[in-house]
């Protein structure tokens, strides 16, 4: 037997008898007495046998200990591709609009934004698409993106209509979810949306009225924070569960705490799930001096889920999981498809034309642009990545940033024993409220 590459332990300080057993292969977590963890240590550098056969057992589920022929990069690679080149669920990010009633001058899309919005030759298409496969997928996912999505709602509703009836004709489990400015809303939106089976959406406050405006304004420059809350005010009882991310830069570090404030004087925190967004200068105007790196980030994303995340029930939603593959642009049955027809791999890419693998209408309207970058990339060999013991919760990060030589590192590389230490303190908490040892 030998100890895994991704064990991690940290000093229990509610206890000093104790400490906090964490892997990151397995996700597991535990409590393990200090004399016990001793023992492990002595084994692992130095070979001492491990004699306790019940303690071997716990090590072995929890995959601290493992076979000696054990190859985890080996079996990081495996689910890897897995998933990767897995053809049971069909993921489709749909653009109906390249047009956007706000000018963020933070946005990768700034450039790219014009008024074109999806045609019913372009919905006809994806339709077929989705037809090819209904005999082989299990799942379909979609994701309504931008521009902003509110602005064609016909073309959302057409082929959120066709496409739920596909899934009810083949027994294809179907999802839906948004990324809305939330500016658009209204009482017979927010019902359709409901309708239409979007179980989720995305909006974006940057901080209180003063800040938000100057960075979220509409095109005419005039400000849309008080409109958006409203929204989330007053059609809170029809809106699907709304994740609200706040993005942050060194301009306006505090937006997370004010906007938190807000929503809880407001009650909105029970449906709507505030987290913070790093900024990234996208795009040539935007001053890269203002961003933080994913170091600085993830001390302000720290501070910010131990003052507001860490209670309740939502602590646990910063619990570092295992990836298999990162995202959409690295699985071979997931597209992103711009209003125009254009098909991509990367959200990030939408608009761009050097980097569309083609276009459902016309072939020859968009130089073809492999997604070999994205798709054959293996985190398991890169000298950067093979040997981080972070590897299986974070898989090499955003592909779009590796290609563009940005920094993808998960948070939890700079602050992972932080945010394991506030979220065993919780569960242990709610363990003892439960009246159990």
């Amino acid at each position: 037997m030998k100890q895994s590459n991704y064990n991690f332990f940290f000093p229990y300080e509610a206890d000093a008898s104790k400490v906090i057993a964490y892997n990151s292969f397995t996700n597991a977590l535990a409590l393990m007495e200090k004399e016990k963890h001793e023992v492990f240590e002595t084994f692992a550098q130095r070979g001492v046998e491990i004699t306790d056969d019940e303690f071997i057992g716990q090590l072995r589920q929890g995959g601290f200990l493992i076979d000696d022929e054990t190859n985890e990069l080996d079996l990081l690679r495996f689910r890897m591709l897995q998933s990767r080149y897995s053809t049971k669920s069909l993921g489709l990010t749909i653009a109906p609009t390249a047009d956007c009633n706000f000018r963020c001058p933070y946005c990768y899309e700034k450039d790219v934004l014009k008024p074109d919005y999806m045609t019913q030759e372009v919905e006809d298409v994806i339709v077929k698409m989705v037809e090819a496969q209904v005999k082989t997928i299990s799942t379909l996912a979609v994701y309504w993106y931008g521009g902003e999505p509110l602005m064609n709602i016909p073309t959302v509703e057409r082929l959120s209509k066709r496409f739920i009836a596909l899934c009810e004709e083949n027994n294809i489990t179907y999802s839906a979810s948004m990324i809305t400015n939330g500016y658009l809303m209204t009482e017979k939106i927010v019902k359709l949306l409901q309708e239409l089976q979007v179980s989720r959406i995305q909006i974006t406050l940057d901080g209180v009225a003063e800040t938000h405006d100057k960075r979220r304004p509409l095109t005419d420059g005039s400000g849309t924070f008080s409109i958006i809350v409203d929204n989330l005010e007053k059609y809170k009882e029809w809106l699907p569960t709304v994740s609200l991310r706040i993005n942050i830069d060194k301009t306006n570090a505090g937006a997370g705490a004010e906007i938190t404030k807000l929503l809880g004087d407001k009650r909105l925190l029970d449906k709507v799930h505030p987290y913070l967004g790093r900024v990234t200068a996208d795009n040539d105007d935007y001053d890269k001096g203002s961003c933080f790196s994913c170091g600085g980030f993830s001390e302000e994303e720290f501070e910010y889920f131990k003052e507001f995340e860490s209670g309740g029930e939502g602590f646990m939603r910063r619990y570092p999981r295992q990836k298999r593959n990162y995202c959409s642009a690295d699985s071979l049955n997931s597209y992103v498809i711009a209003a125009d027809g254009g098909l991509y791999k990367c959200f990030m890419d939408i608009g761009n034309k050097s980097q569309a693998m083609g276009n459902l209408i016309n072939p020859e309207k968009d130089k073809y642009q492999s997604p070999l970058g994205y798709m054959l990339y293996d985190p398991t060999v890169d000298d950067m990545c093979m040997k981080c013991n972070l590897l299986p919760v974070c898989m090499g990060g955003c592909p779009e940033k590796r290609i563009s030589c940005e920094e993808r590192c998960s948070s939890y590389k700079f602050s992972l024993d932080d945010f394991i230490k506030v979220i065993v303190q919780r569960l242990k908490a709610k363990q003892d409220s439960n009246g159990k040892k």
